[in-house]
């Protein structure tokens, strides 16, 4: 529903901000490595997820591509909800949370409050089942063959990097961009779908 909030922190909460968006105060919950980086009266930006039930409408906030796209990812996986999801994300960085992937090492999410071991086993099987068949996945979680699909010095890199994208964010795009158009695509379309892929994850 909304693809990012843009406003003040009017006040910080244990788990959640308010954000004052021209006026209206939205409660976002974020996770810890978010919370430390942010405070009151602090201009920001937040990539937003929505989370509705019944009775309930929660809007979750990050500041990096990357952690929102794989607290959504964690949502699809069975009896994760948003809540689980966020401790995840609070617990482990992208980068930790890829290597314990990599290595199936489930005692590192047992450590994520909420986590027990039948749930972790089942949060390493099934990211790693995607990681043959989710490029983007594989980007975000550093597999080599995604990873190093870009090297730094190529101009679609650097043509994201100076249009403001994180040296991550550009990796990816690009790795995406030459995955889906093939090597013999010209700098200027690899470019313009790299753009599109990451305002997909949006």
């Amino acid at each position: 529903m909304y693809a990012f909030l843009r406003g003040t922190v009017a006040h910080k909460g244990l788990e959640s901000i308010a954000l004052d968006v021209n006026g209206v105060g939205y409660m976002v919950f974020v996770p810890d490595s978010v919370h430390r980086r942010l405070a009151p009266n602090q201009e920001v930006t937040l990539l937003t997820y929505c989370h509705i039930r019944e009775d309930a409408f929660q809007i979750f906030g990050f500041l990096k591509e990357e952690e929102k796209a794989l607290f959504t990812m964690l949502l699809g996986i069975n009896k994760v909800g948003p809540k689980v999801a966020l401790n995840v994300l609070s617990g482990l960085s992208v980068q930790e949370f890829g290597r314990a992937v990599m290595e199936s090492d489930v005692k590192a999410f047992t450590r994520v409050s909420g986590v027990g071991k039948a749930m972790a086993q089942r949060i390493v099987l099934e990211v790693k089942s995607k990681l043959g068949q989710d490029t983007e996945l594989s980007a975000i979680l550093g597999e080599p063959e995604a990873a190093d699909a870009v090297p730094e010095g190529d101009d679609v890199f650097e043509a994201l990097m100076s249009l403001g994208c994180t040296p991550a964010e550009a990796k990816r795009a690009a790795a995406l961009a030459r995955k889906e158009l093939g090597a013999e695509a010209s700098d200027e379309d690899l470019v313009r779908v790299a753009l599109r892929s990451m305002a997909k994850v949006k």
